[in-house]
């Protein structure tokens, strides 16, 4: 990955192709093995994620590129309005350049230039973003847990 600044800039459907071509180049290889194999489902994902009403999405630049992803929503909550990361990530070049604290900082930034209170986001306690975001000051909620279950 070259060198150069870097531009935070707010993303909008019009970026989606973009998006998605990063989304796939993020997450399909290690550790997280995310394999979007039907372009529709992963088109419809990013529709929710981009297309909402309260979305917000934050894209990092360099060079004119996208190298990084923040997509996510406004939620209005009753301790405040708080900004939900579904999505972040970095392409593989700019992993490990202590880029990625400095994506989240400007975004950090951004948020707070809204008047937004918080962030929230569920990661796996098993991968390196786990990690990244206790780095970044992040806390881990002892008293939450998160349900799923499989309709088969």
């Amino acid at each position: 990955m070259g060198a150069g600044a870097l531009e935070l800039r707010e993303l909008s459907l019009d970026d989606v192709e973009a998006v998605k071509a990063r989304m796939v180049e993020i997450f399909s290889g290690e550790p997280w093995n995310d394999h979007w194999e039907d372009p529709e489902q992963l088109h419809q994902y990013m529709l929710e994620l981009m297309g909402n009403p309260n979305s917000l999405s934050f894209g990092l630049f360099r060079g004119g590129e996208l190298i990084g992803i923040c997509l996510g929503r406004i939620r209005h909550w009753y301790t405040g309005t708080e900004f939900w990361i579904d999505e972040l990530g970095l392409v593989p070049g700019a992993q490990g350049a202590g880029v990625g604290r400095e994506f989240l900082g400007r975004v950090e930034t951004a948020l707070k230039q809204r008047k937004l209170t918080g962030i929230d986001l569920i990661t796996d306690r098993t991968m390196p973003a786990y990690g990244f975001y206790q780095k970044q000051g992040f806390e881990e909620l002892k008293t939450q847990v998160l349900f799923a279950k499989e309709l088969g």
